[in-house]
């Protein structure tokens, strides 16, 4: 998409913001082609279908005036790094479990010299526990990570008092799950505040963003060992 065309579908970011979006759009098709960063339909759609789907999450991010923002489960830098891209204030933090994804990724963001983003590999339910990043960001968001319940209890270790945790979900699953969280929510100091409903540009259809604001300190045995939210929700 040219910068044109990005901001005729309401993404309104400067002409600065935009070159270093395309060149990470670039670096990041370069880098699939040797690491399996994005399947072939997320990268032939990669634009519409995901690019403004992560920008999307920019103006309820600024909304809180963050400064250190932590991308779970990022895969191919989304939405960390378009974020980050769009707003040269704002900290990313991308981690992951896959350390190919990650070391990758800084490949793509040292050559294109990103003073704003960090990469960290590793376990979010170990992570969570390391007091480098406990509790220690402003907003923590995923995308296509896990459902709702799983995903409340590994971003809780991660957000402070306060904070937001804004997760992509599809429409339907954005009201079923939300229910399916309501317990894990309550043991993770969780509050529901609202879910925004988007329409996606070339006829990608309607998604959601479910965001929910931390109300406490996370009691101490939370999150759980690796592999226990996955089959056990709160």
């Amino acid at each position: 998409m040219t910068h044109a065309e990005l901001t005729a579908a309401g993404f309104e970011i400067d002409a600065a913001a935009y070159e270093r979006l395309r060149r990470f759009v670039e670096r990041l098709l370069r880098e699939n082609r040797r690491v399996n960063l994005l399947s072939p339909r997320a990268a032939a759609e990669i634009w519409p279908a995901h690019v403004c789907d992560s920008l999307t999450l920019l103006s309820l991010v600024r909304a809180s005036r963050p400064t250190r923002l932590l991308d779970l489960g990022t895969g191919g830098g989304l939405p960390g790094v378009p974020l980050a891209c769009a707003d040269a204030l704002l900290y990313v933090t991308l981690l992951d479990a896959t350390r190919k994804k990650v070391e990758a990724l800084q490949r793509i963001c040292d050559e294109l010299g990103f003073q704003n983003v960090a990469t960290v590999c590793g376990r979010a339910e170990t992570l969570a526990h390391d007091p480098t990043y406990r509790e220690s960001f402003d907003v923590v968001t995923a995308r296509a990570l896990a459902r709702l319940p799983g995903l409340l209890e590994y971003a809780a270790g991660f957000v402070r008092p306060a904070g937001r945790c804004h997760f992509f979900k599809s429409c339907q699953a954005a009201a079923k799950e939300r229910e399916a969280a309501r317990s894990a929510a309550h043991a993770c100091e969780m509050a529901y505040e609202r879910t925004v409903v988007y329409r996606l540009p070339a006829g990608h259809g309607e998604r959601a963003i479910v965001t929910y604001i931390k109300q406490g300190p996370l009691r101490d045995d939370l999150p759980r060992p690796p592999g226990r939210a996955r089959r056990k929700s709160l």
